[in-house]
């Protein structure tokens, strides 16, 4: 019996588009290096760093020390950028969301997203946050915690007060989807609003 749904928030509730931040100021294939899945730029790691409580401010030196000049310019323009990449609700999942509440099923949202940019998403986004319970966010709550670590989940847990056996979680990753189930919730991977239902709907939440 599930009575609590945790939805992730990129890539799930909201639709993030990294690239925008980059598009119209820096060549195509230079954007496509920053962003390839090899991760020879070192994007990823410093986002989760980001992710887990630094600052931009601070970690922005320490990208350009790691990586030179060039790429520390399509970092900084990143970090400025950060609102572009918020485009707007996923498909489908404001009504999910309302029709869940209507169903009395509480609803909050986990989020790996950075201290500094968060009123960022907050602001940008306001009716979609609005209609959570609470946001747990890893760079204001997370003390260097974040998905998919145990530690994170268990956070959310004693924060939002319910039970991790009764709790589903939602999220696009399969290794947060992992990381949620080793921790003891009930896991669902994210593809669309119309398979999320359906799975909700099986389960007798919709």
């Amino acid at each position: 019996m599930v009575d609590n749904v945790i939805f992730d928030l990129c890539g799930v509730l909201v639709d993030w588009r990294p690239r925008l931040a980059l598009e119209g100021l820096f060549p195509a294939d230079e954007i496509d290096g920053m962003f390839a899945e090899d991760d020879h730029c070192g994007f990823m790691y410093f986002d989760d760093l980001h992710d887990r409580g630094t600052d931009y401010v601070d970690l922005l030196p320490d990208y350009e020390n790691e990586y030179g000049p060039r790429l520390a310019a399509m970092m900084r323009a990143y970090a400025d950028h950060v609102d572009r990449t918020l485009t707007g609700p996923m498909p489908g999942m404001p009504q999910l969301v309302a029709d869940l509440r209507r169903r009395g099923v509480r609803v909050w949202g986990l989020t790996n997203w950075g201290r500094d940019t968060w009123p960022i998403m907050a602001g940008r986004l306001p009716q979609l946050i609005g209609m959570l319970d609470d946001v747990v966010v890893s760079g204001r709550d997370g003390d260097g915690a974040a998905k998919p670590d145990r530690e994170f989940f268990d956070l959310a847990l004693a924060r939002f007060g319910v039970q991790r056996t009764s709790t589903l979680f939602v999220d696009d990753s399969p290794y947060n989807v992992d990381g949620a189930t080793a921790a003891g919730l009930q896991a669902f991977r994210f593809t669309c609003a119309d398979e999320t239902r359906r799975w909700l709907a099986d389960h007798a939440l919709l």
